[in-house]
């Protein structure tokens, strides 16, 4: 073996990285193919998690008195529900962003 740990845990786990280039080119033409079902459940999804994040920075800053974390807390529940009342006006590119993110990034991992 050689002195590059990063390098023998790929070459000795090479399969997984394969798996997971794999994994992330179907994820995205999956999204490209049903387009439709794959924007509602990101949108909802992304709206789910910007609520649940904004809380809890709201919480945790509370405790420490971070007001920038307040006022991030406050953005991500604003994002979160205008996502839920506006779901069409970010969900184009939200798609396309994660769709080909997922392919290129499968493409690289296989490579």
């Amino acid at each position: 073996m050689t002195n590059f740990p990063l390098l023998n845990a790929f070459a000795s786990h090479w399969w997984v990285l394969l798996l997971r280039g794999i994994g992330a080119v179907l994820f995205g033409i999956l999204a490209f193919v049903w387009p439709g079902l794959t924007l509602v459940a990101l949108v909802f999804l992304y709206g789910a998690y910007a609520l649940v994040d904004g809380v809890t920075a709201i919480f945790v800053a509370g405790s420490a008195r971070a007001w920038w974390m307040i006022f991030a807390g406050l953005l991500s529940i604003i994002a979160g529900v205008l996502t839920f009342i506006f779901p069409g006006i970010t969900a184009f590119w939200l798609l396309i962003l994660i769709a080909s993110w997922a392919v290129v990034r499968g493409i690289f991992e296989i490579v």
